[in-house]
This record gives C-alpha cells, sequence and structure tokens, in this order.
C-alpha cells in the first residue's frame, strides 16, 4: 500500500527521472561504442600506418610499342619475374602488390552494382558478347592482391576462409577467390564462377566472403571499399616464361609489379632506392620508378587527429550532459520529497524511528531505479550488447544516483526534524 501510495504522489516524477536516467545511460552506452571501436581501428591500422612509409612502385613502358616489345621476349619478361620474386621475398621491405582489374564472367548472378563502370564516369555496359571469346561475358570489378597486402591491411572472412598461397598455380585452370559481403544474395561458398583473366579462361571457385565495409587503401583512396569486389590472390610463386604463355604472364607480371611498399619510418628513400638498385642488378630489369604517397600518411595523420578531436568533444560533451543530469535529478528528488514530506510527518508525530522514516525514504526513493536496472537487466539478456563492460557500468551508475539521491532526501529528512517540521504546527 505504502508504494501504491509512493507511486501515486511521484508517480510522473519516477516516470520523468527514470526517463531520463535511461536516456543517460543509452548516450554513454554509444559513447563507449564508438570509444572501443575507435581504439580498435587506431590500435589496428592508424598507429601501425604511423610507423610506417609508403612509396608506390611502378613500370616506366608507358609507350605502347616500348610495352609490347617488351611482351614479347622471354628473357626480358623473366628478368621482371625475377625481380618481383626477389622483392616479394625482401625481408627488409615489405611488397604490397594489387590491381584494380576486371574479370569477365559468364552466366553472371549479380546486379549491374558489381559491374567495373558502377559508380564511375564510364558507360554502363551489361553482358555483352565478347569478340574474342564469342561467349557472354560480364565485365565484374574485381581486386588482384599478393599476400602481403591481404597481410598488411588484416582483411578477415566471415567464415575464417584462406588463400592457399603456396599452393597458388597461375597455370592451373581453378583458382580461389573471395566475395565481397554484398554477394552473399547471388552466390554462396563452394560455387565456381566461370570467366576469364587477361584473356586466359578459368574456373574461379569461392571460398569465402569478406567482412562487411572491408576497405582498404588504394591509389590514394584513404578508403576503398570491396563489398561489391571479387578478390583473386595473386600467386607466390611465378610460373616459367614459356612462348606458349608469354602474353599472359606479360600482362600478370606487370600487373603485379605495380604495388606499394612499405618501410619503417626511420629507414628513408635513400634506403628504398639502394636495396631496389641491388635487385635490380641482380636480376637485370631497371625499367621501375618510384613514386612517393605523402596522401597516406597524410590523410591517416588527419584522421587520427579528426578522431582524437571529436573523442576530446564526446568527452566534453558527456560532462556537460551528466551535469546537467544532476542538476534535473536534484530538482526531481528535491520536487519528490515535497511530494512526500507530508507523510514523513504524519509518521515522525506517531512516533516512528528516525531507523523507519530513512526505510520509507530508502524505499520511496529507489523504486524507480530498481525498476531501470530490471529493464536493463531484461535487455541484457535477450539482445547482445558489443560492449560487454556495459552492464557493470549500468549497475555501478544504478547505485551511485540511488545513494546521490538517498544523501539528498535523508539531507533534506535531518533538517526538518531539527525543525520538528514547524511547517505542519
Amino acid at each position: 500500500m505504502e508504494l501504491i501510495y509512493n507511486l501515486k504522489k511521484n508517480g510522473l516524477l519516477i516516470l520523468l527521472k527514470t526517463t531520463i536516467l535511461a536516456v543517460f545511460f543509452f548516450l554513454l552506452y554509444l559513447f563507449l561504442l564508438f570509444a572501443v571501436n575507435i581504439n580498435v581501428e587506431l590500435t589496428s591500422n592508424l598507429e601501425e600506418s604511423s610507423n610506417k612509409k609508403l612509396f608506390t612502385l611502378t613500370d616506366t613502358l608507358t609507350e605502347p610499342d616500348a610495352f609490347y616489345h617488351f611482351r614479347q621476349s622471354k628473357t626480358l619478361l623473366t628478368t621482371v619475374k625475377s625481380f618481383y620474386e626477389q622483392l616479394n621475398t625482401k625481408e627488409n621491405l615489405h611488397f604490397i602488390s594489387s590491381f584494380d582489374q576486371p574479370l569477365q564472367i559468364e552466366d553472371f548472378k549479380g546486379d549491374i552494382e558489381f559491374n567495373e563502370a558502377y559508380g564511375t564516369d564510364m558507360e554502363i555496359i551489361g553482358n555483352y558478347i565478347d569478340p574474342m571469346t564469342k561467349k557472354e561475358v560480364f565485365d565484374a570489378k574485381c581486386f588482384q592482391v599478393n599476400k602481403n597486402f591481404f597481410d598488411y591491411y588484416k582483411l578477415e572472412t566471415e567464415n575464417k576462409a584462406l588463400f592457399p598461397w603456396d599452393d597458388l598455380d597461375i597455370e592451373n585452370h581453378t583458382l580461389p577467390i573471395l566475395l565481397g559481403s554484398n554477394y552473399k544474395k547471388s552466390y554462396s561458398v563452394g560455387e565456381t564462377m566461370k570467366g576469364s583473366l587477361y584473356l586466359k579462361p578459368f574456373d574461379f571457385k569461392i571460398i569465402g566472403f569478406l567482412k562487411e565495409n572491408t576497405s582498404v587503401f588504394y591509389k590514394n583512396d584513404l578508403n576503398k571499399y570491396l563489398d561489391n569486389y571479387i578478390i583473386l590472390p595473386y600467386p607466390e610463386k611465378l610460373s616459367t616464361v614459356s612462348k606458349e604463355n608469354k602474353e599472359f604472364v606479360g600482362m600478370l607480371y606487370f600487373a603485379m609489379l605495380n604495388g606499394d611498399i612499405s618501410i619503417d619510418q626511420n629507414k628513408g628513400l635513400d634506403y628504398l632506392t639502394k636495396q631496389l638498385s641491388t635487385i635490380a642488378n641482380e636480376t637485370g630489369f631497371y625499367d621501375y620508378t618510384l613514386l612517393g604517397v605523402p596522401t597516406f600518411t597524410l590523410q591517416y595523420n588527419r584522421m587520427y587527429e579528426l578522431i582524437h578531436y571529436n573523442r576530446t568533444l564526446l568527452i566534453s560533451l558527456l560532462l556537460c550532459i551528466t551535469i546537467c543530469l544532476l542538476a534535473i535529478v536534484h530538482f526531481l528528488t528535491c520536487r519528490m520529497y515535497v511530494h512526500r514530506r507530508t507523510r514523513y510527518y504524519l509518521s515522525f508525530a506517531n512516533g516512528d524511528s528516525l531507523k523507519h522514516l530513512t526505510t520509507l525514504l530508502v524505499l520511496d526513493v529507489t523504486v524507480g531505479n530498481v525498476l531501470l536496472l530490471v529493464v536493463f537487466i531484461i535487455t541484457y539478456f535477450l539482445s547482445p550488447i558489443q560492449v560487454s563492460t556495459f552492464f557493470l557500468i549500468v549497475v555501478l551508475g544504478m547505485a551511485l544516483f540511488s545513494i546521490m539521491d538517498i544523501g539528498l532526501m535523508k539531507q533534506f529528512l535531518n533538517k526538518d526534524i531539527r525543525s520538528s517540521f514547524n511547517d505542519f504546527y
């Protein structure tokens, strides 16, 4: 009966106070979720990247005739093969090879969003008849990467699938592929896509899907999202150049050669050029050049500063909200006491002890907090919470708010007891 009477007197104030606290804890949860995710990103990407310098390696065969002549020579192509192999296995260099090159896929089951021209200024052409193979194909977005690229950006798959890097053989007609997360509605693991890479037919076997919103740095694009891409692995061991395969490997090896080189921050451009010169002298390939990539470091540093600035701003905002909340809760607690003051006076006038009054006061002030805590407990067990420490924070927060409310109400009560509730005489 006492609880029902209290709810009649203070029901609206209890509901208002409980709602304010619920909103506050929800905002706190969002802040914690943001802080946790940002810490993960800073640890895994930004801080690691800030300790690296990145340079772009590219060939200098820009003239079509020179490039064609080079690819017609098995000897010259062998120098490219040797240069790549040494560069890719150099312990003090980290060669990150990647290339954005579409695959021609037969009987494509996906939507137009997977087309190479989608999202660009190019004309979007769906299925068409390939003039070389006379088959109907679709130009699907494809991102070709080596193992160093895969490891450097810590690409993750939903089913923990990994490329068999050591067993990849480009001479086989079957190659494993990963698909971006948006492909899940069109394809499944184990299916095979038939298509071609640099005019050579392949069966591309799907071994898994990338996690949603996977992104990498590519050609000054800080976040190139791979949700709509096919991921094709570059082989670790390159095939010997022969008369039969020189057209195919000529295009493939030059695509593999164009990539980024990551070195430690304490090693400069002079160190890198000396390493590349040594490899060039040993392999006989000199048709390369380096391009600096200051935008990589610059953009990451800007993001790093922006995140820290926003986190400081959010902390300040959270503190302001907390102060305002305390002021509002203080006011509502005062009003609740005023509404129940007559009940405390009658209990005191009837000779009830201070202990009994205190018990009554604690029940009055904590009913809303207890109800809110019960709601949070039910929510916690019914739905997963990404921030595991949030539940503990809620429990401690509710305890602190209750102690503050009880202390405030007890202060009012002691003051009235000392004055013997003079307002009622």
